[in-house]
């Protein structure tokens, strides 16, 4: 037996054999035609979808989150579209709803969606983009704010010149449940805007109705693969089918009871994902930072209309787990900038904003939150408050602040230390569920709102292969990477294999005034690497002792781009000085360029320590003075 197959049955065993087996069914069924068959191609029309009722004010948002909506706005009306949260691209009004407008290719309209390859030539995602309908609520809100017709006749132009181009089961555009979902949410969003959602247009339910049957036959899909694909199938059949029975005297009899199965399956996939994939102190299996924040966009989108339709609570421990995922996030959320760890897959993804503030700003999600689940704000005012404002939740609620202590999150594989001004994340080895970036014992460092050592993101899901080695490879991550190589070998585009366990992986020490974590891991040819942090009167240290490679190890570091200057073994900037001793003889002491990507198709510059020695067993003490 080769190694890399028997890798790949050791990963297969631990993604499950019921994922597996059910992920083997959905290709297996999309070869033979067996969707086609099930899931036929309708052609239908559309009427008007949204009628602007008489709303006769809009919520008090302040004049520069007005100004920041209305600019968008425009922008959506003269056929710019704004991509991954962050970039215009000029794709026409309507949008060409198959164009890649990065590399100017078009994915082919016809057929359909089970015979789509996710990863032709064109990158999918950005052919979803324009067909999420994120653009619905934007419009919509600017309506409210505005009272010009034009929003609204834009709104109802793209949905029709959307349905006539994307007959239903037909294209790319179908082709993912979760994709279906996010409009189905969106749709919604619209209709409470303009406050329609009681008495919408049969277009409106049709659309419901159609998505929710687009999602249904291909749930299991969804569930096997244990992210977010299945929390937003399982919430949006939820919420679709929720909706649909809010109208009850506008859909037959049949629709009804169809709108009730789908209610009733949602919610109960619904608590089964949240118990499964949120561990109990917060993580989320995706490893993730904004996939984590996708989670709990959906949950509050969730909550939001459970409210609406006065349905039954979730059961505690569902609560529970929603608290817990909130709590997570807010805790790795600057309080100042609002910014994250840019660390796991992070492909742009920011779902059913209603707010003004830039994408890498989680503290909107958070707040939104915090008053859903926990019935307190976590910030005073801000624009993050607008969520709020635009769902008519009172935001008068007491504010109560975070406590930010140093932590470990054991199920999900990260520590949280705080110094003054000042704290680090760092990620290790504890995989439940497919890990998507190969780095363990990775360093982020923040101080005052500022990311001194930073994760390299992701870039791009379809991408040369250097470039996607790159970004979720080891060399991305402030870690030691050994002989050239990733800390697991890679099985494919989303799967590495021979997932890492630590040797040792201790809790948080406080003496003295000093706070400190350790841990240490072996890889599949038992190199061996442990990592001591402590953070002790405003100095961060950081002990690395590697043994057991063969030819190198490099220890990187990857810096705040500024102007960084090398004197001996002191590299030092504006920002901080970082000082590397070791008792190794040293090959490389030099910055080299690497990569960042803090937005989906978007990769800039920026300089990375790399400390390189040969092999032996060695320590590498790295100390970082911040400054001011």
């Amino acid at each position: 037996m080769s190694y890399l197959f028997s890798v790949k049955l050791k990963t297969y065993w631990k993604l499950g054999l019921s994922s597996v087996a059910r992920v083997a069914f959905y290709r297996a069924a999309c070869i033979i035609g067996w969707y086609r068959q099930r899931m036929p191609i309708n052609y239908w029309g559309c009427g008007t979808v949204f009628y602007s009722s008489d709303l006769s004010s809009s919520p008090s948002i302040s004049f520069e989150s007005r100004a920041i909506l209305l600019e968008r706005a425009e922008a959506l009306l003269k056929g710019k579209l704004c991509y991954f949260s962050d970039g215009m691209k000029q794709v026409g009004s309507p949008p060409d709803w198959f164009l890649d407008p990065f590399s100017g290719q078009r994915l082919s309209p016809g057929g359909h969606w089970s015979k789509v390859n996710e990863f032709s030539a064109a990158d999918i995602k950005t052919v979803w983009e324009a067909s999420r309908f994120e653009w619905v609520p934007l419009l919509a809100r600017a309506w409210r704010v505005s009272g010009d017709s034009r929003y609204i006749d834009t709104l109802n132009q793209w949905l029709h010149d959307w349905v006539l181009r994307n007959p239903f089961n037909a294209g790319p555009n179908w082709k993912c449940g979760q994709e279906a979902s996010i409009r189905i949410i969106n749709l919604m969003l619209g209709s409470f805007l303009l406050d329609v959602q009681r008495n919408p247009s049969p277009a409106l339910v049709a659309l419901i109705e159609l998505h929710c049957s687009r999602i249904r036959p291909t749930i299991k899909y969804a569930v096997a693969q244990n992210n977010n694909h299945g929390t937003s199938e399982a919430a949006a059949l939820y919420l679709g089918g929720s909706w649909l029975l809010g109208v009850d005297p506008l859909i037959p009899v049949a629709l009804r009871r169809q709108a009730q199965q789908w209610r009733d399956l949602g919610r109960t996939l619904l608590e089964d994902r949240v118990l499964h994939l949120v561990a109990v102190d917060g993580s989320f299996s995706q490893y993730s930072v904004n996939y984590h924040r996708v989670l709990v966009d959906t949950l509050c989108q969730v909550e939001v209309w459970r409210q609406e339709y006065g349905d039954k609570p979730f059961s505690r421990s569902y609560t529970e787990r929603c608290q817990a995922a909130v709590e997570w996030l807010a805790q790795v959320t600057d309080a100042d900038t609002g910014d994250a760890p840019n660390m796991g897959a992070n492909d742009g993804a920011r779902l059913y904003n209603l707010s003004s503030t830039p994408y890498r700003d989680f503290r909107a999600t958070v707040q939104l939150a915090s008053l859903l689940f926990n019935k307190y704000k976590v910030y005073a005012e801000g624009s993050w408050n607008e969520p709020l404002q635009w769902l008519g939740r009172n935001t008068n609620h007491d504010v109560v602040e975070l406590r930010r202590d140093s932590v470990v999150h054991k199920n999900g594989g990260d520590v949280l230390l705080h110094g003054v001004n000042s704290h680090a994340m760092i990620r290790f080895a504890h995989f439940q569920f497919r890990p998507s970036h190969a780095d363990c014992l990775h360093f982020d460092l923040w101080h005052k709102g500022r990311n001194i050592l930073r994760d390299g993101g992701t870039y791009s899901y379809n991408t040369d292969p250097q470039f996607l080695d790159y970004f979720s490879g080891s060399r991305s991550h402030n870690t030691v990477q050994f002989d050239d190589r990733n800390q697991m070998p890679r099985l494919g585009r989303f799967l590495f294999g021979d997932w890492l366990s630590m040797s040792e992986c201790g809790g948080i020490e406080k003496y003295n005034g000093s706070v400190s974590w350790s841990g240490a891991y072996y890889d599949r040819q038992k190199a061996w690497h442990r990592r001591f942090v402590s953070i002790e009167n405003g100095i961060w240290k950081v002990i690395d002792t590697i043994n057991g490679f063969e030819k190198k190890a490099v220890l990187r570091w990857r810096l705040i781009p500024d102007e960084w200057q090398l004197n001996k073994t002191i590299c030092h900037s504006s920002h901080a000085q970082i000082s590397v001793v070791t008792d190794a003889p040293v090959n490389r002491f030099e910055l080299v360029t690497g990569w960042e990507s803090l937005h989906y198709l978007q990769k800039t510059e920026l300089p990375v320590l790399e400390v390189e020695v040969g092999p032996g067993r060695w320590t590498i003490e790295t100390d970082i003075i911040l400054k001011d």
